[in-house]
């Protein structure tokens, strides 16, 4: 699954910097659809969820089924620490996330970076540096903007 990696862990890692220098480009591209696209991808796999490594299995006796988290989310491979050099990476393109969240011309695509940095971010959104893009959202002109961004 993962080549000749040494698993999952360095999978994910190598990832990070195709975002930050592969994808993270096309969020200054021409079209609105492209940079959409771009910025969801951006945030769906700096900090992929938990519930995409959520699995659901039948039980052998009443086949109900039941929730149980995957091992690569148990043992934190996919947790980002804002000091670590995968956080380092995070923060650079989260910088850029947020700047076309609060400067792109179209109102569509600064409501999808904005939806788009759920629960996950929170980490590295509560950070001072980041408060002035956050005030910058809530007087968008744009109220789909302005409520998504609360």
């Amino acid at each position: 699954l993962f080549g000749n990696s040494k698993g999952p862990s360095a999978f994910c890692k190598t990832l990070l910097p195709f975002v930050k220098d592969v994808v993270g480009q096309y969020l200054s591209h021409p079209s609105d659809e492209v940079r959409r696209e771009a910025a969801m991808t951006c945030c769906l796999i700096l900090l992929p969820s938990e519930d995409d490594f959520n699995s659901i299995s039948e039980t052998a006796d009443g086949g109900t089924s039941q929730t149980f988290k995957s091992p690569l989310v148990s043992h934190g491979i996919f947790r980002r620490h804002p000091g670590s050099t995968s956080g380092l990476l995070v923060e650079e393109v989260l910088q850029t996330l947020l700047r076309v969240a609060v400067s792109d011309p179209s109102p569509a695509v600064r409501h999808c970076v904005v939806r788009s940095l759920d629960r996950r971010y929170d980490t590295y959104m509560c950070q001072a540096h980041h408060l002035a893009h956050l005030f910058l959202m809530l007087q968008d002109e744009a109220l789909t903007v302005r409520a998504a961004a609360l």
